[in-house]
């Protein structure tokens, strides 16, 4: 009976070794799930972005999820959704242009080009969780009637009178009274970017995108220490998450003293 209770015993044992084996070596699946991913073109994708068809929504911030379209990575902010060029992670910015100007034609031959009709809404950023890196507003004018040999100069050849022009023109005023539609796009022009205030090539200029900067949680402790950014959605705050479980900041142990007689006879990993 005694040699049987032994066997047992030392079953049981053996068992809670293998089983803590394995706890020592696998990572926690949290920080398993946040691995940097893409869509297969474009940046790769970490916090505070998450790739919905693939990482958990803890993986990132609230309000900065990813989709795919065609491969590329697609961010949708208000009625707009956007092609993500490149993420700069360390100056949390991030590059896009308006996905609907991959369906402008080249030029400024743009044909039935309406509101509706080139799926362009005004640009409206969330407020507390993106900024422009500057770059101007192009206005986007249709249905105008009775145009002024004035405002000629800035048509784009819509069959129903469309003019472009950027945000600073001093005759922007007199083409909103002459046209019933706008839409106000953001693109980026910086320094000499531009020479005239005529839109050479609005869907190049659409094309062209814009910076805009983040606001969301510090990832860069955790990063430097080996961690993933998550972010818990209940709670509302930032993780860590780490090879051994989750942590509020740094996957760096803080020092304890322990004292000696509960170091011996521990299992260590």
């Amino acid at each position: 009976m005694k040699k049987d209770n032994l066997r047992t015993f030392s079953l049981f044992i053996f068992i809670l070794l293998l089983i803590s084996s394995k706890i020592c070596r696998g990572a926690d699946y949290r920080y398993e799930a946040c691995a940097p991913t893409n869509c297969g073109k474009g940046p790769n994708i970490s916090f505070p972005f998450f790739l919905r068809s693939s990482q958990p929504s803890y993986c990132g911030y609230p309000g900065f999820e990813i989709n795919c379209t065609n491969r590329s990575p697609l961010l949708r902010l208000s009625e707009n959704e956007y092609i993500i060029e490149d993420i700069f992670y360390q100056n949390r910015s991030v590059h896009v242009f308006n996905a609907a100007a991959l369906f402008l034609s080249s030029s400024n031959e743009i044909n039935n080009c309406s509101e509706s009709e080139i799926l362009i809404r005004n640009t409206t950023l969330p407020a507390g969780k993106f900024n422009y890196v500057g770059g101007e507003n192009l206005y986007l004018l249709f249905e105008c009637k009775n145009v002024s040999n004035e405002l000629r100069r800035y048509e784009i050849g819509c069959n129903s009178s469309g003019l472009a022009m950027y945000g600073g023109n001093g005759n922007l005023g007199r083409a909103l009274l002459t046209c019933e539609e706008n839409v106000v796009a953001r693109v980026g022009l910086y320094g000499d970017g531009r020479e005239d205030e005529v839109v050479g090539d609005v869907a190049a200029v659409l094309r062209s995108g814009f910076v805009m900067n983040w606001t969301a949680s510090d990832c860069n402790e955790c990063k430097e220490s080996g961690g993933r950014c998550g972010f818990n959605e209940t709670s509302f705050h930032f993780r860590c998450f780490c090879p051994d479980r989750p942590h509020s900041r740094s996957c760096k142990p803080r020092a304890v003293l322990v004292p000696l007689k509960y170091r011996r006879g521990k299992l260590l990993c």
